[in-house]
């Protein structure tokens, strides 16, 4: 099997369905997708109930656990997960259909693979985070001051996360569970990562959404979901995260703080 699809959700039903459905539309069919239950309510049990008529999908239920329930997911890996590699998916987040192909294809080569950070924020304005985890720069960053690694950009092969000390684990307080995980491998000096540079997922943030009812929040997926269903759609969102991405690289770029820093860099000792 190509690919496992791991998917931890508590309380977003309705979310979940449309998350799952982007699962399902994905040019690689040859998946499964392990939805880990974290003390989820009645109306998320009913969503999973329709989605295991894909017989696909499988469904561990559990009772709610420390902080998100991250030991229920690595139980799930290391016991029942069979896909060759690992694709991460928030029960609230989307994917483009080529989103497990390209990790597919970039883990070939790699160990830990992501997809660009792309957030779609309330007012419905486009951030993107170019990450390049071949610059050594970039992969310090997100081991000591980066604390945003969403986790459905995230993906590695089963094989290396079963090697790793610990896996999921009850992640302390004052950091993102998704940036914990993603420390986790690239802590590991062997490990080597590979980042997209194209982006496949969009993620909607809930702390931009916490006054929004949940049918706000279903309107909004679905208005982007068929968005994403045409080839128009998908090139619509693609230069909207292109120029997003360049005005702010620029902004940067024409900063006092990196006219400083690139004097700085000329100078011998700073250069050495």
């Amino acid at each position: 099997m190509k690919a496992t699809v791991l998917v931890p959700t508590h309380d977003h039903g309705p979310l979940l369905l449309r998350s799952v459905g982007s699962a399902f539309a994905q040019t690689v069919q040859d998946l499964e997708i392990l939805i880990v239950g974290d003390g989820v309510d009645e109306p998320t049990r009913e969503v999973v109930r329709e989605l295991e008529r894909d017989e696909r999908v499988h469904f561990f239920d559990h009772p709610k656990g420390p902080r998100r329930g991250e030991a229920y997911r690595h139980h799930v890996l290391a016991e029942h997960a069979r896909g060759e590699v690992v694709c991460n998916l928030a029960d609230d987040d989307l994917w483009l259909p080529e989103h497990v192909e390209t990790m597919y294809s970039l883990l070939q080569n790699a160990d830990f693979a992501h997809a660009p950070p792309v957030m779609v924020y309330g007012d419905g304005s486009i951030r993107a985070w170019p990450v390049d985890l071949s610059l050594p720069e970039h992969r310090s960053r997100v081991l000591t001051a980066l604390g945003f690694f969403p986790l459905s950009t995230q993906a590695h092969t089963l094989s290396y996360y079963r090697q790793l000390p610990y896996g999921w684990r009850t992640t302390p307080e004052g950091i993102g569970t998704d940036t914990y995980m993603a420390r986790q491998f690239l802590a590991q000096k062997d490990c080597r990562a590979a980042s997209g540079n194209r982006p496949t997922y969009i993620g909607f943030p809930h702390g931009e959404r916490r006054a929004w009812t949940l049918e706000q929040r279903v309107a909004e997926l679905d208005e982007w979901r068929a968005k994403l269903a045409t080839p128009d759609g998908r090139e619509e969102f693609l230069l909207a995260v292109y120029q997003e991405t360049r005005a702010r690289l620029l902004s940067i770029e024409n900063s006092r703080l990196w006219r400083l820093r690139n004097r700085m860099k000329r100078t011998p000792l700073m250069a050495r």
